[in-house]
C-alpha cells in the first residue's frame, strides 16, 4: 500500500512539475486540485514513514530524520557562519530547519520553479532569503559572496539581474551566510529598542518579514513559536559538537 502511495505521489508530482510554466493552468481549478492532491499524497507518504513528523500549518511536510539528513552535511558551515556574524548557531539552525521543512515537498521542482519565475523576488537556497533582501545585505556590507566580482560591488548590486544573484545565492555556503547576515541585520535593526540575540521566537517571526519599525515588546507569530519551541531544540541536537 505504501509503495502504491509513493508511485501515485511520483506521478502527481511529475504532472505538477510539467505544468509549472503554465501559470494559467496552475491558477485554474484543475491546477489547484492537482496542487491539493499532491500535498495530500505527500503528507500521507510522510506519515507512513512512522517517524517523528513535522507539521507546518497543519500539514505533514517532513520528518525529524529527514531534516537531520539535510542539515547535518552543512553543520560546519552553520557553525562557521554563526561565528562570523556573532549569532547563536542554534537560532540559525532553527531558521534553516523551518525553511527546509517548508520547501521539502517541492525539492524536485525547485530548479524548474526558479527557471520559470527568476524575474520575481523569489526566496533562494537552503536559507530561503529573498533576492531583494540579498541585494540589501550586499549593499549594506553585511555579506558579499564574492568581493572580487564587480557586479556585486555595493555600488553596482542594484543593477545585477536576479538570475545573476541567484547563481550565488543558491549555493549552500552562501545561502547559509545570507541567512546568518539576515539574522544579524534583524538584531542590529532592533538593538535600540530590545536585544533579540537570544529570542529565537522573535527572530523566527521577523526573518521573512520586512524590517519595519522596532518596538520595545515585540510579539511572536505561530511560525516564530514553532521555530523556538520545536526547531531550536532540534537544531541544538543536530549542531552539537
Amino acid at each position: 500500500m505504501e509503495n502504491d502511495n509513493l508511485d501515485t505521489l511520483s506521478v502527481s508530482s511529475y504532472k505538477l512539475f510539467l505544468s509549472i510554466n503554465d501559470v494559467k493552468y496552475l491558477m485554474s481549478k484543475d491546477g489547484i486540485d492537482a496542487y491539493k492532491k499532491y500535498i495530500a499524497l505527500h503528507g500521507r507518504s510522510i506519515e507512513e514513514r512512522g517517524e517523528h513528523v513535522v507539521y507546518i500549518d497543519g500539514f505533514p511536510l517532513i520528518t525529524n530524520e529527514q531534516i537531520t539528513e539535510k542539515l547535518k552535511p552543512h553543520k560546519r558551515t552553520v557553525l562557521t557562519a554563526a561565528k562570523e556574524f556573532s549569532i547563536d548557531p542554534s537560532i540559525l539552525g532553527a531558521i534553516l530547519i523551518d525553511e527546509i521543512a517548508r520547501v521539502h515537498p517541492w525539492e524536485d521542482m525547485n530548479d524548474k520553479l526558479m527557471a520559470a519565475h527568476i524575474g520575481i523576488n523569489a526566496s533562494v537556497g537552503i536559507a530561503q532569503v529573498k533576492i531583494n533582501t540579498i541585494r540589501e545585505l550586499i549593499a549594506k556590507d553585511y555579506y558579499n559572496p564574492n568581493p572580487d566580482d564587480n557586479k556585486l560591488f555595493k555600488t553596482n548590486i542594484a543593477k545585477a539581474s536576479k538570475a545573476y544573484i541567484y547563481a550565488y545565492a543558491k549555493q549552500p555556503r552562501h545561502s547559509i551566510r545570507f541567512g546568518a547576515a539576515r539574522i544579524r541585520q534583524i538584531i542590529n535593526h532592533w538593538a535600540h529598542e530590545t536585544d533579540l540575540s537570544n529570542r529565537p521566537e522573535i527572530i523566527g517571526t521577523l526573518y521573512s518579514w520586512k524590517l519595519g519599525s522596532p518596538k520595545p515588546n515585540p510579539g511572536s507569530s505561530p511560525r516564530g513559536l514553532q521555530i523556538s519551541q520545536e526547531f531550536y531544540p532540534l537544531a541544538q541536537k543536530i549542531l552539537k559538537p
